[in-house]
């Protein structure tokens, strides 16, 4: 989503240190990314990928944007997504087909996308089977507090099977967004952004958005994922398997 929300995310950033620079994104070492082999890529429609995470042994958190066909802007069945755990080149923790999907209520789809449509750009996978823990461990949903580090770990067209990461990120909240300078590129959509809370590593918002930056990557506008799971996990009992 990337359209005029250039110049929103403009606006929120203007005059804000996090505007100076972004954190750049690397590729993750292999002892790294056993930590975060819950991180997957999800397959839709054979054609495209988003990023997305285990939050549960069965449930998948991404952006609700990369559920819809662009073409008819309606959202794909759940036989047309495939997530793939802690890919990396030919290795991989699990592939699960999905057997049902829930888009936040009231989210809008429109490749045009506005601060609204971004504010719940959130959606919630059931996997058809679970992952074991041994294979890939679930990262648990947390608050995202004041002052924490952030850090992103994404797919993206030019990493499209190795997983990356990027932080600690700066960061800029405006409302029930945060716009964080790290880099990111087309894929990260669904991406996690994790902040260390208690102790443990948690997952505390998605990527729901990114713009251009002349010479530059990307820039993350993301959405705190605590605060819309009651009404994620209710639009999931309620949709037809």
């Amino acid at each position: 989503m990337i359209g005029r929300l250039a110049l929103l995310i403009g606006a929120l950033m203007a005059g804000v240190a996090v505007a100076a620079a972004a954190a750049e994104r690397r590729m993750l070492a292999d002892d790294e990314a056993l930590a975060y082999r819950a991180v997957g890529r999800l397959n839709i429609d054979g054609a495209r990928f988003c990023s997305a995470t285990l939050i549960s042994d069965r449930l998948v958190l991404t952006a609700a944007h990369c559920l819809y066909r662009p073409l008819d802007r309606e959202v794909v069945r759940p036989d047309a997504l495939i997530f793939v755990a802690g890919q990396r080149r030919d290795d991989y923790a699990a592939v699960r087909e999905v057997a049902r999907l829930a888009v936040m209520p009231g989210f809008h789809f429109d490749p045009d996308a506005d601060l609204g449509n971004v504010a719940e750009d959130i959606a919630l996978l059931e996997l058809a089977a679970p992952v074991e823990e041994g294979s890939a461990a679930p990262f648990p949903v947390g608050r995202l507090r004041d002052g924490a580090p952030l850090r992103i770990v994404s797919y993206s067209k030019d990493r499209a099977y190795v997983p990356s990461i990027a932080g600690p990120c700066p960061s800029y909240v405006s409302g029930d967004l945060v716009v964080l300078g790290c880099g990111v590129n087309w894929g990260a959509s669904g991406a996690p952004v994790f902040a260390e809370v208690g102790g443990r590593t948690r997952l505390v918002a998605v990527v729901s958005a990114m713009t251009r930056r002349p010479g530059r990557e990307g820039v993350a506008l993301v959405l705190p994922a605590a605060p819309k799971m009651a009404a994620l996990r209710a639009a999931l009992e309620a949709a037809t398997p």
